[in-house]
Order: structure tokens, then C-alpha cells, then sequence
């Protein structure tokens, strides 16, 4: 296997790991303080840490092509932003 690729593999697990650290922090925040805000932008976060990853795999096990997974993860992203945006105006 490709040292780049492995080296992919690894940042993606820690991306995936990290990001969903940070949701769940901002979910455990939206649970004591019942900012709708923040619910929002754990949702947004989730939307984005887990659909990156997903798209990894789906380019790497799944065989699409590099534009294909680029397209969609700029898609997903831009849906957890958006999420993310609504969240922030309903504060």
C-alpha cells in the first residue's frame, strides 16, 4: 500500500475523530444551556466531520473518481454550513 494513501487513511480517522469530539461538545453545551443555536451547529458539525469521511471512503473503496469526491464533499460541506448558519441566526 501507498504511504500517502496510508497516510490519508490516518488524517481522515483522526478528522473523523476529532470532529466528532467537537460535536459532541457542542451537543453537550446545546443540552445545559437550550441555545437552539447550538444544537444547529452540532448538527452542522456532525453533517460535515462524517460526510467528509464518507466520501473518502466512498472515493477510495468505491472507485469514484477525484472531481466525483471532491464534488461531494463540496456539496456536504456546504450543507453543514448552511445548517450551521441557521442555527447561528435562531440565537
Amino acid at each position: 500500500m501507498n504511504v500517502s494513501i496510508i497516510l490519508l487513511v490516518v488524517v481522515k480517522i483522526v478528522a473523523l475523530v476529532l470532529g466528532g469530539i467537537v460535536s459532541l461538545m457542542a451537543y453537550r453545551a446545546y443540552n445545559r444551556t437550550r441555545i437552539a443555536g447550538l444544537q444547529f451547529f452540532a448538527i452542522g458539525l456532525a453533517v460535515i466531520t462524517l460526510g467528509t469521511f464518507l466520501v473518502g471512503v466512498f472515493h477510495h473503496l468505491g472507485g469514484a473518481s477525484a472531481t466525483i469526491g471532491m464534488l461531494l464533499e463540496s456539496v456536504i460541506i456546504s450543507i453543514g454550513f448552511v445548517v450551521m448558519i441557521y442555527g447561528l441566526k435562531q440565537t
